[in-house]
């Protein structure tokens, strides 16, 4: 799994990338995010390519974002709208981006010591994975959609 950050050189990766209605209800899509992160320059889009070069797996990392005091850690980025291309769901590709994000952050954000993100309540398998991969349960939050538990990892 290679993590890079999203630049218009990139723009390919980008009409690749498919979401479904379903997934929809708990990300948004990464057009609208990276459209927002032209105005934010706290938020760095990222995809991560698997072994083909294929975009597999998208989000955002947020210093500063919205929810920072809800997570009661300093030095953190947060990590928003987590997903995986739908042609491309239960490949493990999800783990391995999140398993490879440690590295990548201490590369490029060497200040940051803790990764954060709210996982929906209703979205279980989502939570169970972060579990899995040493995520710690903190809080549960009123979400921007549902009702969400603070996840917490220390990098």
């Amino acid at each position: 799994m290679k993590l890079i950050r999203y630049t218009q050189n990139y723009e390919d990766l980008l009409l690749q990338f498919e979401l479904t209605e379903e997934q929809l209800k708990f990300v948004k899509s990464p057009e609208v995010n990276i459209s927002v992160a032209k105005e934010d320059t706290n938020r760095t889009p990222i995809f991560g390519l698997n072994d083909e070069g294929i975009p597999v797996v998208f989000f955002v990392l947020h210093e500063h974002s919205e929810f920072e005091s809800k997570f009661e850690v300093d030095n953190s980025i947060y990590i928003r709208s987590f997903a995986t291309d739908y042609r491309h769901l239960r490949n493990g590709y999800a783990k391995q981006a999140l398993i490879a994000l440690p590295e990548f952050i201490m590369s490029h954000f060497p200040h940051i010591k803790y990764i954060t993100l709210l996982v929906d309540v209703p979205n279980t398998v989502a939570h169970d994975m972060y579990l899995k991969l040493g995520f710690e349960q903190g809080n549960q939050i009123e979400g921007e959609r549902y009702p969400a538990y603070c996840m917490i990892k220390k990098i």
